[in-house]
């Protein structure tokens, strides 16, 4: 059997999206974010990351829009709304309720994943400690 080789050091991961924006992004002493809007030429996502928390957990909650029924200026005008709603803790559901109010159909999410990388690093701090 022959093995095969695979070349990830030349992917860009964001090539797949025909725009991609940063709507916020920060970190405190519990958490990194990063809320982002994009467009990937079949679909309008908006995801909220949170990460480096200090439970070693990563969450993403998100809303995919398909583009079929949508004009051509949705993306636009969903980031300048998106974006008047920078400082907002409550983006995700005005959001949703935009899209509620206009009849546009979306699906939602959330993924909640442990960060190995975190747990580990804690229990070499526990291990030094003592």
């Amino acid at each position: 059997m022959q093995q095969l080789e695979f070349n990830f050091s030349g992917i860009n991961l964001l090539d797949h999206y025909k725009f991609h924006e940063v709507i916020d992004e920060g970190k405190n002493d519990l958490m990194s974010w990063s809320d982002t809007f994009s467009d990937d030429g079949e679909k309008l996502s908006y995801d909220e990351f949170i990460y480096n928390t200090d439970q070693c957990m990563d969450f993403e909650n998100w809303i995919h829009i398909d583009k079929k029924n949508l004009h051509t200026i949705a993306y636009k005008w969903f980031l300048l709304f998106l974006r008047s709603l920078k400082k907002d803790k409550n983006r995700l559901e005005k959001f949703k309720r935009l899209l509620v109010d206009l009849d546009i159909k979306f699906d939602e999410g959330d993924w909640q994943t442990i960060d190995r990388n975190c747990e580990r690093r804690k229990e070499e701090e526990k291990a030094t400690r003592h």
